[in-house]
């Protein structure tokens, strides 16, 4: 790991931090709302800030050129829309277990679309670290998945969110680097937020709109909702850019694998979840894989 790049591995780390800290937030909040709701909520919050920060920051710079208006559309056409509408309602078909192995394999066929689209060359260590960590989440998990049933359209909307991210990444390098990741950010959330509307409008009745609307009155609830908005809608997403223009799509998508850990961490510390043999081996073989990934020699 070279020194001028230690910044941008302490933000990736501090990214999957909040995304691994969004599922507890989220358990939480699944309890009063449906997906939808948590998704319009948190980018309705997240556009609200960063709109009027960009403004205050970029005046002029704001608007997006024209001949860049699609690839900004396509961004979050992947992501938000499509990775969260996937990831969803696989989640409803299959266990979760079986949806978290499934999305372990992003860095994996991350490492293909960078080798053969983007250029990126890694080593045969860097892949051999791609697959340890997916294999390291399998050994997390593998209690739960081993009982698991399989729904094949579960399966299928699972690796649907897999390769929405790859879309994501796709317009994301193509984006010009004189669009700062924060300004990224907030057209990525706006564009989601509309898109999102007719979709919460067309899955809620005005009755369940109304018991949401009033469940945001819990304090705890408009708590969690802020956190996810401002850390995982926002901040995260401005890290993950970071470290992509850095060190490159494949070493930063490695990081993704830390996310469920941090979960894991997190579901411990706060609230008293065992932390098993296996999930002590998992976490120990992924952390290693994306050690591994991130040598840049054999």
């Amino acid at each position: 790991m070279g020194k001028r790049h230690y910044i941008q591995y302490i933000s990736l780390f501090f990214a999957m931090t909040f995304w691994g800290a969004s599922f507890v937030l989220t358990k939480h909040l699944l309890i009063d709302f449906n997906p939808i709701f948590i998704i319009f909520t948190r980018l309705l919050i997240s556009s609200l800030i960063f709109v009027t920060t960009s403004l205050v920051l970029f005046k002029k710079r704001f608007f997006i050129e024209k001949k860049y208006i699609l690839l900004f559309l396509g961004l979050s056409l992947f992501e938000p829309l499509i990775y969260f509408l996937f990831e969803t309602y696989s989640l409803q078909l299959i266990d979760p277990s079986i949806v978290s192995v499934i999305i372990a394999t992003i860095p994996l066929f991350m490492a293909i679309f960078a080798y053969y689209f983007l250029k990126e060359l890694l080593s045969r260590k860097n892949m051999i670290g791609v697959v340890l960590s997916v294999v390291g989440i399998v050994i997390m998990l593998f209690p739960d998945f081993y009982g698991s049933t399989i729904n094949f359209l579960g399966v299928g909307l699972a690796f649907g969110a897999v390769f929405s991210t790859i879309g994501y990444n796709y317009f994301l390098n193509k984006i010009p680097y004189h669009y700062p990741p924060i300004l990224v950010i907030t057209w990525q959330n706006l564009i989601g937020l509309i898109a999102f509307t007719p979709i919460l409008l067309l899955m809620n009745t005005n009755s369940e709109l109304s018991l949401q609307v009033t469940a945001l009155n819990d304090v705890k609830n408009f708590t969690f909702l802020i956190l996810l908005a401002v850390f995982c809608s926002s901040i995260a997403f401005v890290l993950y850019i970071a470290g992509v223009r850095a060190i490159g799509t494949a070493r930063s998508n490695i990081f993704t694998n830390l996310i469920p850990v941090i979960t894991a961490t997190i579901s411990f510390l706060l609230f008293d979840e065992t932390i098993t043999w296996n999930k002590i081996i998992g976490i120990i073989t992924v952390i290693s894989g994306i050690f591994l990934v991130q040598v840049k020699k054999d």
